[in-house]
């Protein structure tokens, strides 16, 4: 039986979130409060239709569908730009904490002090889902050196994280990251590691071990 779930606020072309300058996001991954990386915001597959925030509390929300219809979730703005840091450090472009998000039609703009970056809102959404799908799996991570392997307690199956990818499917498209390579990375951020570039990095050009 499908359940009713309400409808999402409606969503204008350009929207800001607001961050407070006094509580700039922490580059290290959160470990405690409502909502984690590491835990599931939906407890089932989401396919994202939609990202927007809610002017009047400065909410963001995520609009998505399940196997068991459509839904909608506000999330913190902390889990958001934590997500974010996540997203670009992957993509080996970390840096200073976030101090800006806008959202428009298509894109995300992210600005990190003077650099700013626009991203798809395809490939934001694509991080979310796979973050959310890590969570619900509770992927395992083991590191060695120059390799990672991440185990899915659920089905047994293990798959290699490199510096060129991952060797599951999902990793074929351009610019596409895996849950295994998301599992990996908050993985890494958790034991002090910049990101999964970082970690890949040869000895020599690491300025600093993780404490």
């Amino acid at each position: 039986m499908n359940k009713t779930y309400p409808q999402p606020p409606a969503l204008e072309n350009f929207s800001l979130l607001e961050l407070p300058p006094s509580k700039l996001a922490s580059k290290r991954l959160p470990q405690r409060g409502k909502q984690s990386l590491d835990k599931a915001i939906v407890s089932c597959p989401i396919e994202i239709e939609r990202l927007g925030i809610v002017k009047r509390t400065n909410t963001p929300y995520i609009v998505y569908r399940t196997p068991y219809g459509r839904g909608c979730t506000f999330i913190a703005r902390k889990y958001l730009i934590q997500s974010l840091l996540s997203l670009l450090g992957i993509c080996d472009r970390p840096g200073e904490p976030i101090t800006g998000v806008s959202i428009s039609e298509y894109r995300l703009t992210v600005q990190q002090g003077e650099n700013l970056y626009t991203l798809p809102d395809r490939e934001v959404f694509d991080y979310l889902e796979r973050q959310n799908q890590a969570a619900i799996e509770e992927l395992q991570v083991k590191l060695l050196p120059q390799q990672i392997l991440v185990w899915n307690p659920l089905n047994g199956n293990i798959n290699e994280v490199k510096s060129d990818g991952c060797s599951c499917y999902e990793t074929a498209a351009p610019r596409s990251v895996c849950k295994h390579q998301v599992a990996a990375h908050l993985y890494l951020r958790s034991q002090g590691w910049g990101s999964l570039g970082i970690y890949f990095k040869p000895d020599e050009e690491v300025a600093a071990s993780p404490p």
